[in-house]
């Protein structure tokens, strides 16, 4: 069986909720300044049709990611505004 490698943004928040994971912290992560600059640049690579397979591959896999973290803030969100 292959082993998967974590994308390095899904390694951070993965450590990140291992090591603490209460709403505020959820709602305040970021990713590292490094982590998103390189995010971005897939991006605007993308919007120019300069990604190779394995960087299109990549970029979908950190939409995936961005679309889980929104929904864990948004619960996070909602646990914080419950009396």
């Amino acid at each position: 069986m292959a082993s998967t490698q974590l994308l390095p943004a899904y390694d951070t928040f993965l450590s990140f909720l291992v090591e603490k994971a209460t709403p505020q912290e959820i709602l305040a992560f970021q990713l590292p300044e490094d982590v998103q600059d390189h995010i971005d640049d897939l991006l605007d690579r993308h919007s120019e049709n300069e990604l190779t397979i394995e960087e299109a591959a990549e970029l979908q896999q950190i939409l995936q990611l961005d679309r889980f973290v929104s929904l864990l803030k948004a619960k996070a969100a909602y646990m914080l505004s419950k009396p």
